[in-house]
């Protein structure tokens, strides 16, 4: 990335469908960087820095609310073509998060996606929280439980001018460790 940042290309993730509290994202997450991903995903108003999904979202029947998606996976629940896309409007920006699929496997919802993007300290936890919540909502109306979450990002990044946050995270992080394996918890 020149000199803005450095990146990993084509990385794979995973992670539980669970959008409820999280010990370490309550201590360490930007929390109004949770508010603003919500709000780009689940908001037809646009977020501060101007993006929204919610109008871009088009699933199996062009619906951007995953009742489509539901409805055809109630219909037939091995399909493999239960997918929202996420297209940018013409000349605009294109959203990092560009397409997600939802599976009925293993008698849960598995989720998959495709991020052209992600900022791996800024954002990443912020879309994951989003992820997890469409699972959830899917899973929820099919009355099942919402399983894992997997995703492929072509361009995993994190910006130089972020090197100092990400040092500072890092020392906080392993002083957070070591306290909580003195009071015996575990991580």
């Amino acid at each position: 990335m020149g000199d803005e940042g450095l990146e990993l290309l084509g990385v794979n993730v995973g992670f539980n469908a669970n959008s409820g509290p999280d010990e370490i994202l309550e201590h360490f997450a930007d929390h109004l960087m949770i508010a603003e991903m919500r709000k780009v995903f689940f908001s037809e108003n646009p977020n501060s820095l101007g993006h929204t999904y919610a109008k871009l979202i088009r699933g199996p029947d062009a619906r951007n609310d995953l009742q489509d998606v539901i409805e055809l996976l109630q219909r037939e629940p091995l399909t493999k073509r239960a997918l929202v896309t996420l297209s940018g409007q013409p000349g605009g920006k294109v959203p990092c998060v560009n397409a997600v699929q939802f599976l009925v496997r293993d008698r849960a919802v598995q989720t998959m996606y495709f991020a052209r993007g992600q900022d791996a300290f800024r954002k990443f936890y912020a879309d994951a929280l989003c992820l997890a919540t469409m699972a959830e909502t899917v899973a929820a109306g099919l009355a099942m439980s919402a399983g894992m979450v997997r995703g492929f990002i072509g361009s995993s990044h994190i910006y130089h001018h972020d090197t100092s946050a990400i040092k500072d995270t890092i020392v906080s992080a392993r002083k957070y460790a070591v306290s909580r394996q003195e009071q015996g918890a575990l991580i």
